[in-house]
């Protein structure tokens, strides 16, 4: 199974219990059913705007368009409902002297913001940047889908 609806690391996903990887799973179950039934919705409409003889009109473009959008706002509600699952059943204990601040109550986007000017303000080398980020134990489980985007961010620095 590709778990897509999420994007998280293979240390990410090493890290959850296996109750919270059976949600992962489900979310990502619930997914790939809503696409599967969109694709079918749309060939179905396919088909019988064919046999009617008015494929070519706009109709079909519109209606999918309807649909695209009818499937995002769906996926988007399954992915917050099992990020906010996540978000509270992954509460690690801080270290005692952690450098940063870790504070669950503020939003991913200000978590990563929080990360990531520690260690842009901490280390002006690159390379020991990203080394210490690395050994970061507590980052993975506190940003989430963000932890990502942070390493990937950092790594560009070093190859810049």
């Amino acid at each position: 199974m590709t778990i897509d609806v999420i994007e998280f690391t293979d240390a990410q996903y090493s890290a959850l219990n296996e109750e919270q990887l059976q949600e992962v799973m489900s979310a990502q179950t619930k997914k790939d059913k809503l696409l599967s039934s969109l694709n079918e919705k749309k060939r179905k409409e396919k088909f019988r705007l064919l046999k009617n003889g008015i494929f070519r009109s706009n109709i079909y473009d519109s209606l999918c368009a309807q649909w695209d959008g009818e499937y995002q706002a769906e996926l988007n509600a399954i992915k917050e409902r099992l990020l906010f699952y996540l978000r509270f059943s992954l509460k690690v204990e801080t270290p005692v002297g952690h450098p940063y601040v870790v504070d669950y109550a503020l939003s991913y986007s200000e978590r990563f913001m929080v990360v990531r000017d520690y260690y842009l303000a901490t280390y002006s080398n690159p390379t020991a940047r990203m080394d210490a980020f690395k050994q970061d134990t507590v980052a993975p489980s506190y940003l989430g889908e963000y932890y990502a985007s942070l390493y990937d961010y950092f790594l560009d620095k070093i190859e810049n």
